[in-house]
């Protein structure tokens, strides 16, 4: 449902090529004005395609896509008042840049006087001025996505669409254009929509982040709140670096669960949705949740979980070391131990502690796996299972 202060609204919009599966399945999200929206998945997720829907490139199977409360679905892309920017740029290399970022305009066709000042004005926000005169293929890559991103505010747009528009660049220039583009969206108060598949950039950017998985969201949030409280296990998973240590719910007590591990050891940590005493679940910790310590020092007060573990390997990262471990049972663990003179690393295969706070972790629900129908004439054990536990260890996506 669209809510009073919605500015775009996506309800019930479901998108089909085969009128069988669904792409897109059920989609209910709303955008407020000025806000930096993006859209976070895997390859085939859906968002995508959701983002090519608003830009008019795509039609609904279903729904009704509304911007400012106006119903988009048959108003063709160029009537939409949409600029879009693209991961390949997409410049016209025969063109200068004060060209290719007059394109619009004069599609629009507004005189060329104030296609000149409109051009100089965009390609100053981007600092890019004193390079109109070159061709796309005399800049950068970062300079080029600069002229991109300035062709697609030189008309000035309601709304400014990215599809992975950082992908091809590397990192320290991906860096700087994700900072270029924040100071762009506060200083205008664009309203930005933004897909991509890297979880750091998501949350860097973003007012709020949709997390999607098999064409629906998993959940929206700020960024703090998606990272700090994901509200089940693909979310938590997928955004970020997790450890999941998988078990059976034993007990729930008002905020808290209990989780049983396969070895018999109990951990607790806050309670998800949809749990049940005896039910399959993981528990979700991020690795600079948890420290190392020697058995003596595992018994205080504050602290809830105590593992025992073995030291299998040392990974110097830079900043942090990377510490593997072995459980007792067979689950692995990593935790991240801060780069510090005073922190002392254990030794390789030595035994030591994990060790972490309660209301540092949750313990999340398993979902069901959809099972392929049996085959003709061949029959189902009673005894399959239609919950399967995640692969243990750390996601990292």
């Amino acid at each position: 449902m669209m809510s009073s202060q919605a500015f775009i609204s996506f309800s019930g919009v479901s998108k089909s090529y085969d009128g069988i599966h669904a792409v897109v399945e059920e989609l209910d999200l709303d955008v407020a004005r000025g806000e930096f929206l993006s859209l976070l998945g895997p390859s085939g997720s859906g968002k995508t395609t959701t983002l090519m829907m608003l830009a008019g490139f795509e039609s609904p199977t279903d729904g009704t896509i509304l911007l400012d409360g106006k119903r988009l679905n048959d108003t063709p892309p160029h009537r939409r008042d949409i600029g879009m920017v693209f991961q390949n740029y997409a410049l016209f290399p025969h063109m200068t840049i004060a060209q290719n970022v007059a394109f619009p305009l004069s599609v629009r066709k507004l005189s060329r006087s104030e296609q000149k000042v409109r051009v100089q004005r965009a390609l100053d926000m981007v600092e890019l001025g004193h390079l109109a005169a070159r061709h796309p293929a005399q800049l950068s890559g970062g300079q080029q996505q600069r002229v991109a991103l300035a062709r697609a505010l030189v008309f000035e747009p309601r709304v400014v669409l990215m599809d992975e528009p950082l992908g091809a660049l590397d990192k320290r220039l991906r860096e700087t254009m994700q900072y270029e583009i924040m100071r762009l969206h506060r200083e205008l108060g664009l309203t930005i929509v933004y897909v991509t598949h890297d979880q750091s950039e998501a949350l860097t950017m973003s007012d709020r982040v949709a997390v999607f998985s098999d064409g629906r969201i998993q959940q929206v949030a700020a960024p703090t709140e998606l990272y700090e409280n994901a509200q089940n296990a693909f979310v938590a998973n997928f955004v970020g670096e997790n450890n999941d240590l998988c078990g059976h719910v034993s007990a729930i007590e008002g905020e808290w669960a209990t989780l049983m591990l396969a070895g018999g050891t109990a951990i607790r940590g806050r309670c998800g949705s949809g749990l049940a005493v005896g039910e399959a679940a993981m528990l979700a910790l991020r690795p600079e949740r948890a420290a190392l310590t020697g058995a003596s020092d595992a018994g205080s007060a504050d602290v809830r979980n105590v593992l025992a573990a073995t030291v299998r390997e040392l990974v110097y990262c830079g900043d942090h070391h990377r510490v593997h471990l072995a459980l007792a049972d067979g689950e692995r663990l990593i935790v991240k131990v801060p780069n510090t003179q005073r922190q002392d690393l254990p030794l390789l295969g030595a035994a030591t502690c994990v060790v972490w706070r309660g209301d540092d972790c949750k313990v999340l629900a398993v979902p069901p796996v959809r099972r392929p129908a049996a085959s003709p004439g061949r029959s189902v054990s009673a005894s399959s299972s239609t919950i399967s536990p995640p692969v243990t260890g750390v996601t990292r996506v």
